[in-house]
């Protein structure tokens, strides 16, 4: 394929939105950024909006409003391929013209056979997990295990009174999107374990934090149908980059009892943020978390309801263990140092193998093995944006 000698690199998918797939992609702009890689970033669908100001202070000036040739990186789910690829061709792209990765996500052990066909269309698949390669692989789809950074951008944090959360209490946090069937992050397997800590400690100071999207939206009714219990404090409202940090760091433990997880970034961020966290011992949070550096918990197999996930035939996932859940955590309550002395070993861990540093190193070696394999480039690399010298 022609590949211009300047060798652009440009990631593509959905920059500005508030979503999985947007997080994904921004996770490798700032991961290509600490590895000194020169991009471009074009939003195939222009749809989300635009007001949170960490996702402006990332991009920059380094949006593009044209596709253009080189390599391309692709962060799209399957089903989305024919219809951007659609929009690529109608903002004037030339597929043919460059060298097309993508980056798919998925959260079950069974990649989709009809979304793999649509793979192929690619020169090549990065993986963000063991987990998700192992998936392709079983579709038959080889690819290349990149991962995807975790940090999160140290600076200004709102307190807990901003989310009336009590600031004497041991804060459990669970996030969890309704657009992403909620079977699969399993929030009232969370419920319960509240439930049974404090039936087990009727006087101990816990408060649990939920907070609910429904895409761009809010998930007031969810709210709502819960009740009003006071120690279950539930954020239904949409929060930005800000909030969602803040949120973070105003907890204790990061909980997630989740069926399936193709990464599992919630946790990978609590980590890197100095957080406790506890989550089922399965699926593609397992490159990260380890019995040393957070609370594992004990699952087993079952098959997936029908229809409780798309293509959810001869699917399992997992079922987690809740009295083990409540048992990793009553030492915790018991003794909060204990935890604290965790956490930071899991934020030494995860940020040496999933910071951005980390992450772009790989994505680095990734690019520099296309081009060197590209015909007649044999000596053309990525463009490197130039790092002022330090100053005495």
């Amino acid at each position: 394929m022609a590949v211009p000698d300047s060798l652009p690199v440009t990631f593509i998918g959905h920059p500005f939105a508030p979503i999985g797939m947007g997080e994904q992609l921004r996770s490798h702009l700032a991961a290509a950024s600490a590895a000194h890689v020169e991009w471009g970033v074009l939003d195939i669908f222009r749809y989300a909006q635009r007001g949170d100001a960490a996702h402006h202070d990332l991009i920059g000036d380094r949006e593009i409003a044209r596709p253009r040739g080189g390599i391309r990186i692709f962060h799209v789910n399957g089903d989305e391929v024919d219809r951007v690829l659609d929009a690529f061709a109608a903002r004037g792209g030339d597929f043919a013209g460059g060298y097309n990765i993508i980056v798919p996500a998925w959260e079950l052990p069974l990649y989709p056979k009809q979304w793999a066909a649509r793979l192929t269309k690619f020169d090549e698949v990065w993986a963000l997990s063991a987990f998700v390669q192992e998936s392709l692989a079983t579709a038959g789809v080889m690819s290349h295990l990149v991962g995807q950074s975790v940090e999160v951008k140290p600076g200004l944090l709102l307190p807990r009174r901003f989310f009336a959360i009590r600031e004497s209490a041991f804060v459990l946090l669970h996030f969890f999107d309704l657009t992403s069937y909620a079977a699969r992050k399993n929030p009232f397997g969370v419920l319960d374990l509240f439930g049974r800590l404090r039936r087990a400690a009727p006087f101990l100071d816990i408060q649990l934090v939920l907070k609910v999207k429904d895409g761009e939206q809010d998930g007031a009714d969810w709210a709502e149908a819960l009740g009003s219990d006071p120690l279950v404090r539930v954020i239904s409202t949409p929060l930005d980059s800000l909030g969602v940090r803040s949120l973070i760091a105003a907890a204790d433990c990061f909980v997630s009892l989740h069926r399936a997880e193709g990464f599992g970034r919630g946790l990978g961020e609590a980590m890197a943020m100095g957080r406790l966290a506890l989550g089922t011992a399965w699926s593609g949070n397992l490159d990260f978390m380890t019995e040393s550096n957070a609370l594992l918990v004990r699952q087993t197999q079952v098959q997936v309801p029908a229809d409780a996930y798309p293509h959810w035939q001869g699917q399992t996932w997992a079922e987690p263990d809740i009295d083990h859940a409540a048992a990793l955590l009553a030492p915790v309550l018991r003794d909060p140092a204990r935890g604290r002395m965790r956490a930071l070993r899991g934020q030494a861990e995860v940020l040496r193998r999933h910071g951005n540093r980390a992450v772009g190193l790989r994505i680095l070696d990734r690019l520099d093995a296309i081009a060197a394999a590209l015909p007649g480039r044999g000596r053309t690399a990525p463009r490197r944006r130039r790092v002022a010298a330090p100053t005495a």
